[in-house]
Parts: C-alpha cells; structure tokens; sequence
C-alpha cells in the first residue's frame, strides 16, 4: 500500500518529517511564506507545492490521500494575538475542512496552539469536531507540551 501524505500550512515541513519517518510519502506541500518556502525547495525540490490553500483542489496527484496534515494559522486563538476566532482574517480551518472533503483522506492531523480549545469557551474546537464527525470521521484532541516529547520547551500544542 502506497502511504500518501498532503501537508497544508506547511511552514519548514516539521510535519512532513514525521510523515515520511513514518514511510509516507508527501505529495503536496501548501506554504506562502518566503522563508519557509525556500526550506521546502531545498528538502523537497521534487514535491509540488501551491502557495494559496484556496487553490488547492483535487489533482490525480493527490487524490484520496492517506494523510491530510495542517497547522492552520494559530494567530486566530493565540494568547499572543486578539483571539478573534473565526472573525478573524487568518482564520482558514473551513479552507482545512474544503480540501478535507473534497480530497477525502483517510486520516487528518491538525495542529494548532491551546488558545483553540478556549475560544468561545470550548465551542469552537467543539464545532471542529462536529464538522469532521459529519464527514465521517472520528476526532479526537491531543493537547501536550512539546516538552514531553523531548523538547527543551513547554509550548504546549493541540493536535
């Protein structure tokens, strides 16, 4: 079996990393920024990549992929940020859940800051999972500092 992977919000490829350690292989790589970008072309210069999410639709390169992964923009929910939620411009999970419904993976790994799981006292993450669930998925949440996978950091992560 051919284990595919589409990695969206991609940023300098962490997540593509624990893919293809894992023996996927990344097929599509979604990034706008700059410096990130020239990460990508140096360390997957074969990978095609798309700079606009909202660009991205289905391709017989990667249809029905194995994994979907994304770290959507975390300024939405960040502490660091105004928290807007969904009121705010870089608020891109519907374009995630788009490419999720329309290039049907069987897995979806997102990735986001713990200020998701406060915004609208819990309803936003909440409706999240609602919206995989009618997708037939099964969702559940992740939520643990970087620290206890090894790093010398807390920044605690929601997966």
């Amino acid at each position: 079996m051919n284990l595919t992977h589409v990695s969206l919000f991609t940023g300098i490829g962490g997540l593509d990393i624990a893919a293809e350690s894992a023996g996927f292989e990344t097929v599509l790589q979604v990034e706008r920024e700059p410096y990130p970008l020239s990460i990508l072309n140096r360390h997957w210069p074969n990978v095609p990549r798309i700079t606009d999410v909202r660009e991205v639709h289905e391709d017989e390169r990667w249809r029905h992929p194995t994994v979907i992964s994304g770290g959507f923009p975390c300024q939405p929910f960040s502490a660091a940020g105004k928290r807007r939620g969904a009121d705010d411009d870089r608020y891109l999970w519907p374009e995630l859940l788009r490419i999720v419904e329309e290039l049907r993976p069987s897995w979806v790994v997102g990735e986001n800051v713990s200020g998701l799981l406060s915004i609208r006292d819990g309803m936003e993450i909440d409706d999240m999972l609602a919206s995989l669930e009618a997708r037939n998925y099964t969702p559940w949440v992740l939520h643990y500092p970087a620290a206890g996978v090894g790093a010398y950091h807390k920044r605690d992560r929601v997966f």
